[in-house]
């Protein structure tokens, strides 16, 4: 005897993809003077609002404790962002590296290093089109790693301010 078999088909909904260039400062923490910072930062959402990021960010030059670095970051983040509207609120945190690269005067030792790192933050999102956006934020920064060796700041933490237009696409699998 055979029975009836009914076949349930659950489809992903649509997916959007985000590419968000921004401008920015790292300021604050170990920060003391505001640098100017920039990166771009690639990022999928459900149409639930639920996501993942990819964010790279550079300051050169940071000054911490009188001594001049260049702060790399490269995280990965899990972000939920308002799924509708023209103004879309957004909150992301993740972890990754952070590479400081410097070194005090005189430069007879390079204090490169590469410290796993975590980052929180948020935003807003404001759409001008289908496609365009603008997009402003700010993120906290952290490195807990101790290098007394190299002659720069330990458990080195900063803000980035930034700004930029975010390029929107749907994704439909």
């Amino acid at each position: 005897m055979a029975g009836e078999v009914q076949a349930q088909s659950r489809s992903m909904g649509t997916f959007q993809g985000l590419f968000a260039p921004h401008l920015g400062a790292a300021v604050g923490g170990d920060v003391s003077s505001g640098r100017i910072t920039w990166g771009a930062s690639v990022a999928v959402h459900e149409q639930d609002g639920w996501g993942a990021e990819i964010d790279f960010g550079r300051a050169t030059d940071a000054s911490v404790d009188r001594q001049p670095l260049d702060l790399t970051t490269y995280m990965v983040n899990a972000s939920w962002m308002r799924p509708t509207g023209q103004i879309r609120p957004f909150g992301i945190g993740g972890i990754g590296v952070m590479h400081v690269n410097g070194c005090t005067a005189p430069c007879t030792r390079p204090a490169s290093t590469y410290d796993l790192g975590w980052t929180a933050g948020g935003g807003v999102l404001a759409r001008v089109s289908d496609w365009v956006a603008l997009r402003g934020d700010l993120r906290y920064f952290f490195a807990s790693a101790d290098h007394v060796d190299l002659g720069r700041p330990d458990n080195l933490d900063f803000w980035r301010v930034s700004m930029g237009v975010t390029l929107m696409w749907a994704i439909v699998p």
